[in-house]
């Protein structure tokens, strides 16, 4: 695929319907339902499951859809930095935020940004907190991201507040304590942040109040080296709850009272916000409010934020789509209109791993007029010059340097997409994946799968034993093509249920325990019960707290299949689905009131096609359980707590 193709996927993705995609791609809708149905032939593999008109991706095609975005956002990156680097001017969003840490958050919001506003530049300025008013005042920033107390000198919106934690040695004596009074450490030497830092502002405050100065052995503006000497024992100092990080070295105490400092988004004063920067500080509030470390300050200013947020990242077609026409010095056409195909991504590599066109051509096997032709499509395509000649030997321009390095990293990232689809396709070819409930899986072997494999002597069936929860979720993210399990709801909203039949859980008193049905619980001595994580062991754990105030001891854990010889043999009650247990041994047997009932469920998932050899599975599995029990005990006695 191209990038443009790519585009089109993660469109589809977006909108989750191919009509409202292809609106926002400006193509038809049935020329982009054949592309999908193409690309899916191609690859062997469906993308989406469609549901209601509605289109969610496989597990294996939200893989897909992650590298495809991976690959669009390196492509975009790629594209903004050749605009800079050729003089174009942009819109330009200045963020300030404070060094080291706060400035990870960058990295992390930059590809979001990028994506809605594409023509807008967004650059980082590191400053402190208390520097950051300033900054925006003399116009140096347009948004800034810190802490510390509320500015009167921009527009300052509270949004979190974080809690100053003391971090002391492990070998300190009040170590233990969960909290502490700051004059308490009066006679314990200090780390401290250096000036310009926001806690050390407050930690000046906090020395003031408790009447002493400290005993100061070490200070810094580089708050990673002040985490190195606390964690090194050599004095007590203050950390942001936010990256007290349990450790064997120190321990972090609340102060008493405990004191806090607010996180805020800062910006010239009377000013209104463009979409862009509501957006970008929305984003910058999300982000930190994610952790739950920060404690939420609501306000209708900190709401709008996030609605404008939200707004954006909910609804793609807000996302700006139509081409941004350039001069010709340079990009030439809207990013929209430049699709990269891996081919001319490798022929541009090698023109700069073999320094000229001929050796490249050579090494690629193709002609040089052809390779001079794809250098020369790909260069009016940007609108850049991609390389220079100098003694008959081509050199990549400051240009080309970002465009190779960012065409390395966009085949790195196709080929561990092809490495992962190639797995796949292997693990899945040849092979029909059934998820069936522990209890089914021997009658479903010996009944349906034998049968299967003398019908299909090609094929072969995975067969997974999970509970009805996980096969759910298998079926509905299709890393399964049919699901057999007991469940007690008979319908789904999604998945496609057939009954094949009902049955309900009984309890069994242990036939080497005579006991009158109204002694069963209050004599009951020992349990055996189906493996933990199985949808009977659920169930049996949901009833036995229902029966007994303290459980009797549990003696054994067991597939389902050795489960119900030893309720034939004796050694403990169990909770059984009636007609699956043997019936050799005499026992009490109780139903519960009301009756729990189970039904046996085939399922698919309706968005999927099926191959015939599926449907043919489902046949014999509706044949090899023609025979499930429908009937229902006669006698209903209550089980309550009866101990």
């Amino acid at each position: 695929m191209n990038t443009r193709q790519l585009r089109y996927l993660v469109t589809i993705a977006q909108f989750g319907n191919l009509s409202r995609a292809a609106g926002h791609l400006g193509i038809s809708q049935p020329a982009l339902s054949k592309l999908l149905r193409e690309w899916e032939r191609s690859y062997g593999f469906s993308f989406f499951l469609s549901y209601r008109r509605q289109l969610t991706p496989t597990a294996v095609g939200r893989y897909y859809l992650d590298g495809a975005q991976r690959i669009l956002d390196e492509q975009n990156r790629m594209l903004l930095t050749m605009r800079s680097l050729g003089g174009e001017q942009r819109q330009i969003i200045r963020l300030c935020t404070a060094p080291n840490r706060a400035a990870i958050i960058y990295s992390e919001i930059f590809h979001r940004f990028a994506r809605n506003f594409p023509d807008i530049e967004l650059t980082l300025i590191e400053q402190y907190a208390r520097e950051q008013p300033g900054a925006i005042l003399r116009g140096k920033a347009d948004l800034a991201l810190g802490v510390g107390p509320v500015s009167t000198q921009v527009s300052d919106i509270p949004f979190a507040r974080e809690e100053l934690l003391v971090a002391l040695p492990a070998a300190h004596p009040l170590a233990a304590r969960q909290s502490i009074r700051l004059r308490e450490l009066r006679d314990t030497p200090f780390v401290l942040q250096g000036a310009e830092n926001s806690i050390r502002s407050i930690a000046d405050g906090l020395f003031r109040e408790a009447g002493f100065e400290p005993v100061l052995v070490f200070q810094s503006n580089d708050v990673l080296l002040v985490d190195a000497m606390l964690h090194q024992g050599v004095g007590a100092g203050f950390v942001s709850r936010v990256h007290a990080n349990p450790c064997e070295e120190l321990r972090f105490l609340s102060l008493d009272p405990p004191v806090f400092q607010m996180v805020h988004i800062r910006y010239p004063k009377d000013y209104i916000l463009t979409e862009a920067q509501k957006y970008l500080a929305g984003l910058l509030v999300r982000h930190r409010l994610r952790d739950s470390r920060y404690e939420p300050i609501d306000s209708p200013e900190v709401q709008e934020l996030l609605n404008a947020e939200q707004k954006k990242s909910l609804d793609p077609r807000s996302e700006p789509s139509r081409p941004v026409r350039q001069s010709s010095a340079g990009l030439g056409s809207g990013r929209n209109d430049i699709s990269f195909d891996t081919a001319v991504l490798k022929y541009m590599i090698s023109i700069v791993d073999e320094g000229s066109l001929s050796k490249a051509a050579e090494h690629l096997l193709l002609a040089q007029p052809a390779l001079s032709r794809h250098l020369r499509n790909t260069e009016q395509m940007l609108g850049m010059q991609l390389f220079s000649r100098k003694h008959n030997r081509l050199y990549p321009t400051n240009v080309g340097k970002i465009f190779v390095n960012s065409a390395r990293n966009i085949l790195l990232i196709e080929e561990e997409m092809n490495a992962y689809i190639k797995k796949y396709s292997a693990g899945h070819g040849g092979r029909i994946f059934v998820h069936c409930d522990p209890i089914l899986a021997v009658q479903f072997r010996e009944k349906a799968g034998n049968a299967f494999s003398d019908a299909h002597p090609g094929l072969r069936i995975s067969l997974v034993e999970e509970n009805a929860d996980k096969t759910k979720e298998a079926l509905l993210n299709a890393s399964t093509d049919i699901g057999l399990f007991l469940t007690r709801n008979p319908t789904h909203t999604i998945l496609k249920y057939e009954i094949l039949g009902e049955t309900e859980l009984v309890y069994c008193a242990d036939p080497g325990h005579p006991r009158a049905p109204g002694e069963v619980f209050s004599s009951a001595e020992s349990l055996m019960l189906a493996f933990q994580g199985t949808t009977l062991r659920k169930a049996q754990d949901r009833l036995i707290g229902r029966l007994f105030r303290n459980a009797p001891p549990t003696v054994a854990e067991a597939d389902f299949s050795i489960l119900r010889k030893l309720s034939a043999l004796g050694g403990g009650d169990t909770i059984l689905p009636l007609g699956l247990f043997s019936q050799e041994a005499e026992r009490t047997i109780i139903p519960f009131s009301p009756p729990e009932r189970y039904y046996l469920v085939l399922a698919s998932n309706p968005g999927r096609t099926l191959p015939s050899s599926a449907r043919n599975l489902m046949d014999l599995i509706r044949e090899a359980f023609r025979d499930f029990p429908r009937t229902h005990s006669s006698a209903v006695i209550p089980a309550t707590a009866q101990s």
